[in-house]
């Protein structure tokens, strides 16, 4: 048989004429159509898979030892956290030794009409003992913005204990909300296996201590959840909202925003100020004025006044256990600075850190890393929100960062111990110095390289 006319749109392409140039463009055209298929991974028409360039064979997920680590280590965290609940919850979360024991009480203060005291240090213990009595000289104060205390209404008509269990059930439906909502961006963890980023919000010490505690960081965790998940679908002035109905925890909320700020994402901050000063103005409304001073009075001792471990119990605040800039200067410096040599030293890191963040390209991840390293207050149940910037260094390209990130999942556990809680702060620290100058954006990782 004949065969030239196969390959004359080769041949004849050259030619003067230009008559069979049209073949010849259509040959070349299917040619490139079938390159770029087989490029991305699609057979052509009765082409076997095996067929395929390597390229596409490349696009299966391969190991990352840091997720080797974890999956290995996850049996014996959780372990250590069924442990401690089995001690804590009877001993502790049940009986009102627990963080959920103010926010029970200030619940109640406001629905029978004591709102006004609720900022009133005198007034809290009389009604904290009054309703959750302890055989123990046990008080923590309210701390958060007084709206906060409208959730804790509805809980304060049971009794304690089934008002405890109740905001614990609250809180895991929430923790299964922020899976959901982080699960685009932890995509890399669930293609390697299904249940690990479940295992690995369940193995975060910081969550479950939240959670044993009756603590209210889950419901911060899940705003920022939700942020997130509103910028990636570029709904800035609803991821602004949302965080800015954090503002009870206006220690992490704020440094976030000032952030945005920085960066000029104005919708965000739009929607931060509507929610934030909503919130504040509820809770000015709530207080009064003489409330607001005995308010800003306990901040402030908070902050400046710790002279003693008495202080410290009075405010329930230990500088110490503190996962952040705070809590490592105070262990390192405490005997050797004056107090307010350490001040200073945490006020001029506080400032390099916001200085550097502030340079690079907006990241809700590195803000959030940034805010808790900042923050004034942030104890092991605040950095419950650490678990976005922990995932995000899990899911990212680097080693390094999956790697600080398996340690910060393991070095939380030394909060179990409170005056070790600013060991916490180390991993911290070291995935902020990663993530600053990363070329890395911050979008769901699909694969890893």
């Amino acid at each position: 048989m004949n065969t030239s006319f196969l390959i004359a749109p080769m041949q004849v392409t050259s030619k003067s004429d230009g008559s069979h140039e049209p073949l010849g463009l259509l040959f070349r055209t299917c040619v490139s159509f079938g390159r770029c298929r087989r490029k991305a991974g699609v057979s052509p028409p009765m082409m076997p898979a095996s067929t395929l360039a390597p390229e596409s064979r490349s696009l299966q997920p391969r190991k990352f030892w840091p997720h080797d680590l974890i999956l290995w280590l996850l049996p014996l965290i959780l372990v250590v956290q069924i442990t401690i609940w089995s001690v804590f919850l009877p001993k502790g979360g049940l009986r009102g030794i627990a963080d959920f024991r103010p926010f029970y009480t200030g619940g109640y203060m406001v629905r029978t009409g004591h709102r006004k005291e609720l900022c009133n240090y005198d007034a809290q213990k009389r009604f904290e003992d009054a309703l959750v009595p302890v055989d123990i000289d046990f008080m923590m104060p309210i701390i958060h913005l007084p709206f906060e205390e409208l959730i804790f209404v509805p809980l304060s008509l049971f009794s304690y204990r089934t008002a405890y269990w109740m905001f614990l059930a609250f809180n895991g439906t929430l923790l299964a909300a922020c899976i959901r909502l982080l699960k685009p961006r932890m995509k890399v963890l669930s293609n390697r296996w299904r249940w690990f980023p479940a295992l690995l919000f369940a193995a975060f010490y910081p969550i479950s201590r939240a959670a044993v505690q009756g603590q209210d960081s889950i419901i911060l965790l899940t705003l920022l959840a939700g942020a997130l998940w509103s910028l990636d679908h570029d709904r800035d002035l609803t991821a602004g909202f949302l965080i800015g109905l954090g503002v009870f925890k206006f220690q992490i909320v704020i440094p976030i925003a000032l952030l945005f700020l920085i960066w000029r994402r104005w919708r965000f901050c739009a929607g931060f100020a509507v929610s934030g000063a909503t919130a504040a103005l509820i809770s000015l409304w709530l207080v009064g004025l003489p409330g607001a001073r005995e308010y800003a009075d306990t901040l402030l001792g908070m902050s400046l006044h710790l002279n003693s471990r008495a202080d410290m119990l009075h405010y329930g605040a230990v500088p110490t256990s503190m996962f952040n800039l705070r809590g490592l200067a105070t262990a390192l410096l405490d005997g050797t600075l004056s107090r307010y040599s350490i001040l200073f030293v945490i006020f001029a890191s506080s400032v390099a850190v916001m200085m550097v963040a502030a340079r690079q390209r907006p990241s809700l991840s590195l803000a959030i890393i940034a805010s808790s390293l900042v923050s004034y207050h942030f104890l092991c149940h605040d950095a419950s929100i650490l678990i976005i910037p922990l995932a995000a260094a899990l899911c990212s390209r680097s080693v390094w960062s999956g790697a600080v990130a398996a340690l910060l999942l393991v070095v939380s556990l030394a909060a179990v111990i409170p005056q070790y809680g600013y060991l916490g702060a180390l991993p911290l620290l070291a995935l902020f110095v990663l993530s600053v100058g990363s070329a890395h954006e911050e979008k769901s990782c699909q694969i890893l390289p």
